[in-house]
């Protein structure tokens, strides 16, 4: 049904409320941006589904069980659009009358449907006190809640698009076309018992949709909204990658190092340096970041579809045969190697994501000489990028060091086609480093200087900003004395501190009271300084290191 079948009948003022058992508002800025980049993006086509809806028939009307968020943010933004545009007239606009949330809430909302919202609105860096938010609703300070606070920043927001012309007023007609228009689903009951089970089955029992799934329907819905006389082809092309991608998932966690590369991790790694196959610039490997969530991922293709030029199915045709490919890489083809050739999952212990951007191209650039699966490159030139990926931060003169220290998207720009261009680039950083300036051209030579100066810091300090590779150290010592030390941590051990990183008072005192020996201040603070600096001489020291885990510990 569409959105005005369900809650507009010209014949009827019927209630829709939010029943009190319901949590209250809850939308925040990310929601509230995607429901405007919605009506934005869907006012010159249809096809936009607004969601499933439960509701409740009672005495009184309707009570809304599930749907409640995108109903109150139709409302907010309604409001919006009358206060500052107060010709403009629709049949969405009896909502404003008919809706009813908690009770609660119900003042603050009538308060701000009668146009009384903080000012000024106008810039979204400033956004409205808790005080202000108070005051323009005449709340007393008992009566305020999160809730409330959340209808106003999202109209303050809604207010702000139109202020910065990211929505139009020209264009008010056409977005409450798309929500007047938009297709739901909905289940009605007449028992709340029924309806509740319905809310409990429908938001509990299922399980949330993982991100290479979003981004499967995602370029389908693109290619399939693109139009066309082979969209349907298309389509099925598209859902033929992502099935082969399923396939080797379950795969994943046998072939992960660990256990830790993730799908979603693998995604924000092929994006970073494969995309749809055409990252040439190092800018190209630098996006989206490091650490990107889905959030930031889906935002990344989103820009990559909307900035389509010619051929709108290119990007997503090329986008799902890409990361089929990287998927079958680290799934299968890395496990074949480090078979082989155990340097392979040690560099992916040693740093996951840039060991694995490095192998996607690698193995791309090594299979294009030829139609079949790449050999595995050299022990040496492993251990190249080992070196490297050890000594390149290890060195304390970048140890807090402003502005950019570590340029692997240049490295990964230049890497060759064949493995000798591939080794004499790693053995170019490895040399220099990637900051001339701190390393004096000699990498090696600055790191074996810091172990020379400092053999008595790593010793006693083994946590510091090199702790990683304190603990990389250790297992390749292990693994130099015939420990198999790789399937222990294949089942998520890692090697962690047996004892917490900060001492406490309380373990050489029986109560948090001072000794009456210590009576005086200065005493007690010179005991305390005294045991503290015996306890920091070995409580990060190497003999404190085992291989388990903080809960086991």
């Amino acid at each position: 049904m569409t959105f005005t079948d369900i809650f507009i009948d010209p014949k009827s003022d019927q209630r829709i409320a939010v029943p009190d058992y319901q949590r209250a508002y809850s939308w925040e800025k990310k929601q509230i941006d995607l429901f405007i980049h919605d009506l934005k993006s869907h006012q010159d086509r249809g096809g936009y589904y607004f969601g499933h809806f439960i509701l409740e028939q009672s005495s009184c009307g309707w009570e809304i069980v599930d749907g409640q968020q995108r109903l109150t943010t139709v409302v907010l933004f309604l409001a919006v659009c009358q206060r500052l545009f107060p010709a403009e007239n629709h049949p969405l606009a009896s909502l404003l009358k008919r809706f009813k949330t908690v009770n609660y809430d119900q003042a603050a909302l009538d308060s701000l449907l009668d146009e009384r919202l903080p000012l000024p609105i106008a810039n979204a860096s400033k956004l409205p006190t808790d005080d202000e938010i108070i005051i323009a609703l005449n709340l007393r300070d008992s009566d305020f809640t999160l809730s409330q606070k959340r209808m106003v920043l999202a109209a303050v927001r809604m207010r702000d698009a139109f202020e910065s012309a990211e929505l139009v007023r020209e264009s008010v007609p056409a977005y409450l076309r798309v929500i007047a228009e938009s297709l739901c689903s909905v289940h009605v009951t007449y028992d709340k018992a029924v309806a509740v089970s319905v809310f409990e089955m429908h938001n509990t029992r299922g399980v949330a949709l993982k991100l290479i799934e979003i981004i499967k329907a995602k370029l389908m819905r693109f290619v399939y909204q693109m139009g066309g006389p082979d969209k349907n082809e298309l389509v099925s092309r598209i859902q033929a990658e992502f099935a082969a991608i399923h396939a080797m998932e379950e795969k994943l966690e046998l072939s992960s190092f660990r256990g830790e590369m993730s799908i979603d991790a693998i995604v924000r790694h092929h994006l970073r340096v494969i995309d749809d196959g055409c990252q040439t610039d190092p800018e190209d490997f630098d996006q989206p970041d490091r650490n990107a969530g889905s959030d930031k991922m889906l935002a990344y293709i989103d820009r990559k579809l909307a900035g389509q030029a010619d051929d709108l199915s290119a990007y997503p045709l090329a986008l799902a045969a890409e990361l089929r490919k990287s998927v079958e890489i680290v799934c299968q083809l890395l496990p074949q190697w480090d078979d082989r050739e155990k340097l392979v999952g040690d560099v992916m212990i040693l740093n996951r994501g840039l060991s694995c951007e490095f192998f996607l191209i690698i193995c791309r650039s090594r299979s294009e000489t030829a139609n079949v699966t790449p050999e595995p490159i050299s022990n040496a030139t492993l251990r190249f990028w080992e070196k490297l990926l050890f000594t390149h931060d290890f060195h304390g003169r970048y140890h807090n060091l402003k502005g950019s220290r570590d340029d692997f998207p240049t490295l990964f720009s230049r890497l060759g086609r064949d493995e000798k261009a591939i080794s004499e680039i790693i053995k170019h950083y490895l040399q220099r480093g990637f900051r001339g300036d701190r390393t004096g051209g000699d990498l090696q030579k600055v790191v074996r200087e810091d172990f020379e100066t400092a053999k008595d810091r790593f010793l006693k300090n083994a946590f510091g900003w090199w702790r990683t590779k304190v603990v990389y150290a250790l297992y390749k010592y292990e693994v130099a004395h015939n420990a198999d030390i790789r399937r222990i941590m294949k089942d998520t051990i890692s090697v962690e501190h047996i004892l917490p990183q900060n001492w406490e008072w309380v373990w050489i005192e029986e109560d948090d009271s001072p000794p009456k020996k210590f009576s005086v201040k200065e005493e007690r603070q010179a005991h305390r300084q005294h045991i503290q600096s015996k306890v920091a001489s070995f409580i990060n020291g190497l003999g404190n290191l085992l291989l388990v885990t903080r809960q086991e510990n």
